[in-house]
């Protein structure tokens, strides 16, 4: 098997050959000059789709672009000047000749005046012809035969143009291959096309889906890896099968496989020694051994096994400092960093690797200038991006840290222009993300999910599918949070197919779909279905995944609140709340939502005066810090206590303030309008249960003022008549997030309040919606 000729190639030295002997015309010299270029360089460089291209391509397709050039002989092109010398070559012989003439061609520069139509020997076109006739000189007896045999299918699919051009050639062609029992002529275009590859090109191929899986996070195709391994089973050189076991490596990564992605990739870095063994002794084996400790510890932490990824780690930073291989040691200590922050539960000493080698007891922010300072004195811009975006992580998730949440986008900012400055496209589409998060914690909801457009519809199919996922799974929970269950369960189910066999992504999918089932019947009030899914789900906690925990961990409490064991929910509750406690790496913001739970659970169970401090140590922390949405549900959870304990025009004043929107003076005055201010700055953040909930706290504070009036006056018509339609705006929303328990809620209230009015009509609409509805739910299935 020849390690660089293929037919395609052959093609190349007889188009070389019409050049040189002046068989072209002058105005089309130029363009065939370029086209030869252009393939010498796109067959020797690392450029993988160009390969896969030339080499799919047979002769008709390869030479096509030849056929508007014109020739020496008029009415003839360069394509059918070419054709013509192409099928000269009857025979084996025919093929030994064209290599020794192509040989004579090629002289040292001192001969050079002696001979005509010559190639100096430092030109690129003098190094592909010396390299194919050496190449061609070395090959044994049966790997020419093979070539010759390839190079005859090769060009087959050019016949018909050729006999359609030169008829008498082309019959006694015809003859001499029915005396030689070769393959028929008319047959020629309906024979199977195969492939010759030579080791180059596999290797160049191999290497470039390597880069491909190691990039985008996915699986290469079924079809894709079986003409791959036919074209690998036929090369015997230790570089291609060490690379196949290498992509085998991230196959069974991809797929789950644990034990035979280690293997695969102790197979890999033991063919590479062999390979190399022989050049570089030892000196070979150090080198690879750190890279083999980078991935194995890479591939521990995908499958949770945090122990071990660390003690790889740890070898591979120090054989990194013994070789001083800055960039692997550079990336094993951002990798280490980012270890620490994905698991800060863990008690491993191993952790504290990164501060011991900064030389003292040094903190995150030290590390991440340490690297930053790395990073830009090597110029290594993909670790500087990567390592502001760790910090903006760390600003943002930690109480007391130097920064906040814009300075957290200040620096996911100065990442993004760090990623289009060096044009870093793989990481473009994580920023992004990591803007999203940050625009979500403003309140900033349709910013957040623009930025998750952003991954979708600019970066696609170049935006590896961890980040395609992520970025999905975010937009379909949001849709949902804003009361469309069915329509984000419809994106993710279409969106499955499509990470079908990579594990992780797989999973993380399937979990979301089980939350958002979980959640829509919550809200139907279907507690049964509810329980089967909660069982369904509990598996997901030992993906290791932060945000599919925190969500369920939501609804879980959700479920035991609605099933009305508060006892289990405040357990659930004081639970997470220790697990968020004292590290340094949790996110604060899951930390003052369970906060905000726990108090509302105290109002839930007659104890408000218990939740009011919670609740208020939530709310100050939660503005200190600007994540909204917190600060609005501890604000709702705060008006819901005061109207618990009758402090009504308190909590009216206080669910007045978290609106800026909408002042005294508009309360006050009737019409449509208030409604349609009211609640502006909390549906920027898409959650409408929020929203709903601070409607209907926002009307019994109206209510209970309402009765604090006097006795059959106007004030107190006017703020029950209010009370009532904020009721009823409630109502809407809850209606449309599909709660029941919410709307039955809003509904009774309405129809006790409008029989305190004497309005008996409406109150008898009230009760006649509310037994609609409660017939509807008896009537629906058990599980959704």
């Amino acid at each position: 098997m020849a390690r660089y000729l293929t037919p395609a190639r052959i093609g190349l030295l007889i188009l070389t050959e019409q050049y040189l002997s002046g068989h072209l015309a002058s105005g089309a010299r130029l363009k065939v000059l370029s086209f030869i270029a252009s393939h010498i360089v796109a067959s020797t460089g690392n450029d993988g789709q160009a390969a896969v291209i030339s080499l799919d391509a047979d002769a008709a397709d390869f030479l096509s672009s030849l056929s508007g050039l014109p020739s020496d002989v008029p009415g003839r092109t360069a394509h059918d000047a070419l054709l013509q010398r192409l099928w000269k070559l009857d025979g084996l012989d025919a093929l030994h000749t064209l290599f020794e003439v192509m040989n004579q061609i090629v002289t040292p520069a001192s001969e050079s005046e002696h001979t005509q139509k010559q190639v100096s020997r430092a030109s690129p076109l003098s190094q592909f012809i010396r390299r194919c006739s050496v190449e061609f000189t070395r090959l044994q007896f049966a790997d020419s035969q093979q070539l010759w045999a390839a190079f005859v299918s090769w060009r087959s699919s050019t016949y018909d143009s050729w006999a359609q051009r030169n008829p008498d050639d082309a019959a006694r062609y015809k003859q001499g291959a029915e005396a030689m029992n070769e393959h028929q002529p008319t047959k020629l275009r309906d024979a199977e096309e195969g492939h010759y590859m030579s080791a180059e090109d596999t290797n160049d191929l191999i290497t470039f889906s390597v880069h491909h899986l190691q990039r985008m996070g996915t699986r290469a195709p079924e079809a894709m890896r079986q003409k791959l391994q036919s074209w690998i089973s036929e090369q015997s050189d230790s570089s291609v099968q060490s690379l196949q076991h290498f992509m085998a490596f991230f196959e069974h990564w991809r797929s789950g496989q644990y034990t035979m992605a280690l293997e695969s990739l102790h197979r890999y870095f033991d063919y590479s020694l062999i390979g190399k063994s022989s050049s570089s002794g030892s000196e070979t084996m150090r080198v690879y051994y750190q890279y083999a400790l980078l991935h194995l510890s890479v591939l521990h932490a995908d499958f949770d096994c945090w122990e071990e990824s660390v003690e790889a780690m740890d070898e591979c930073i120090a054989t990194a400092r013994e070789n001083q291989d800055t960039a692997c040691l550079n990336f094993a200590l951002s990798w280490l960093l980012h270890l620490r922050q994905a698991k800060p539960d863990n008690r491993i000493s191993g952790f504290g690797s990164v501060s011991g080698l900064l030389g003292g007891a040094a903190g995150e922010h030290d590390e991440i200038s340490f690297l930053k300072g790395k990073a830009r004195e090597t110029k290594h811009w993909s670790l500087l991006s990567s390592t502001l975006l760790e910090e903006a992580k760390l600003d943002m998730y930690t109480v007391f840290a130097n920064g906040s949440t814009p300075k957290s986008i200040e620096l996911v900012t100065q990442s993004g222009f760090v990623n289009l400055q060096h044009d870093l496209g793989t990481l473009m589409p994580a920023t992004t993300l990591f803007e999203g998060a940050t625009y979500d914690r403003l309140g900033q909801g349709h910013l957040a999910s623009r930025a998750h457009d952003i991954v979708k519809f600019v970066h696609g199919d170049q935006a590896p599918f961890s980040d395609r996922t992520r970025s999905l799974c975010r937009t379909a929970y949001g849709v949902a949070q804003s009361g469309r269950c069915s329509v984000a369960l419809d994106m993710l189910q279409e969106f499955l197919p499509v990470i079908r066999g990579v594990l992780k992504l797989e999973q993380r999918v399937t979990g979301f779909i089980g939350l958002l089932q979980l959640m829509k019947s919550l809200r139907s009030e279907n507690l049964g279905a509810a329980a089967h899914y909660h069982s369904q789900l509990i598996p997901i906690r030992a993906l290791g995944d932060p945000e599919l925990d925190f969500e369920f961990n939501l609804l879980e409490i959700d479920l035991f609140i609605r099933q009305g064991d508060l006892d289990a929910a405040m357990k659930a509750v004081n639970k997470h709340i220790k697990q968020t406690a004292g590290h340094s790496a949790g996110d604060i913001a899951q930390r003052l939502h369970f906060l905000v739970l726990k108090s509302t659970i105290f109002a839930l169970s007659g104890q408000a005066t218990k939740g009011f401090s919670i609740a208020l140590r939530a709310a100050s922390t939660a503005s200190r810090l600007n994540l909204v949405p917190c600060v609005l549900e501890a604000i709702g959870a705060l008006a819901t206590i005061l109207n618990d304990v009758s402090e009504f025009e308190a909590a009216k004043r206080l669910l007045d303030a978290a609106l800026p929107m909408v002042g005294q003076r508009d309360l006050v005055v009737e019409g449509v309008d208030v409604l349609t201010t009211f609640g502006e700055q909390m549906l920027e953040t898409r959650h409408s249960k929020v929203t709903a909930q601070a409607f209907v706290t926002s009307g019994e504070a109206q209510i209970g003022f309402a009765g604090m009036c006097a006795p059959g006056s106007s004030d107190q018509a006017l703020q029950a008549m209010q009370g009532d339609k904020l009721i009823e705006r409630g109502r809407g929303l809850y209606a449309r997030l599909e709660d029941v328990s919410g709307v039955l809620e809003c509904l009774v209230i309405r129809s006790r309040l409008a029989r305190w009015r004497g309005d008996e009509p409406c109150a008898e609409q009230a009760d006649a919606q509310y037994e609609q509805l409660l017939a509807h739910q008896e009537a629906s299935p058990e599980l959704v």
